[in-house]
């Protein structure tokens, strides 16, 4: 699930994850899991997260630490859900007129959905959707080649029709968050669609990547409207 695609040294506030208090972002608080492989950081996912970031003034970005590695894809992935988990909490609770925006590739997109949705995957440990008053602090969710994805679900998009290597045995934990997801799958992703071209797999932010960004903008500043 390695992924080769350039991420431009664009300049925004990329805030640590360490022990320092937390300052709410003025515009949103974007929570970003990379890929497998990938480097630390905030990975090929991150080009989304700062091309949102241009589009609303005062935002941040935060990468979640965790292993994003294969061949402990299980504890990995475990790993990535708790992290994640942790850095909503504790900036719902800091931040509680905050705007947060989630994003996650290949296994990072796994993560993300783990922790809005709860982890109903075969041979993962099982867990539970966010609270709703934190998950109502959500403004959107974007997951590309989610090994995790269900045909089933209401927030699909791109033109896969199968379900990927772990998927989600349930959907119902969605619910309280499935109209400010979107997940990107395409027909032969290795990963999301159990298919046997891993460049399809690749492709997301070149072929949706304006219309997530799109959708994240719209998401977050329906929020501000009201």
């Amino acid at each position: 699930m390695k992924l080769t695609t350039p991420i431009l040294p664009l300049v925004l506030h990329l805030r640590a994850t360490g022990a320092q208090p937390l300052a709410c972002a003025l515009g949103a608080h974007i929570i970003v899991a990379r890929a497998s492989t990938e480097k630390p950081g905030t990975g090929t996912i991150g080009i989304i997260a700062n091309r949102v970031a241009n589009r609303i003034p005062g935002s941040d970005i935060v990468a979640v630490e965790y292993p994003a590695t294969l061949g402990d894809y299980v504890e990995s992935e475990t790993a990535g859900v708790v992290e994640m988990r942790r850095l909503v909490v504790e900036y719902a609770a800091a931040c509680p007129q905050g705007k947060i925006v989630l994003m996650g590739y290949s296994q990072g997109a796994h993560v993300s959905a783990d922790v809005v949705c709860g982890n109903t995957e075969d041979g993962f440990p099982q867990s539970d959707p966010l609270s709703v008053d934190v998950s109502e602090k959500i403004s959107a969710i974007v997951m590309m080649g989610d090994p995790s994805h269900s045909s089933s679900a209401a927030f699909n998009r791109g033109t896969s029709i199968k379900d990927g290597l772990f998927p989600r045995q349930n959907n119902a934990g969605c619910a309280a968050v499935q109209s400010k997801m979107v997940s990107y799958c395409d027909t032969g992703d290795r990963f999301c669609d159990r298919g046997d071209d891993e460049g399809v797999h690749r492709q997301y932010i070149q072929i949706y990547g304006a219309e997530a960004v799109n959708f994240v903008v719209s998401k977050v500043n329906g929020l501000q409207e009201k």
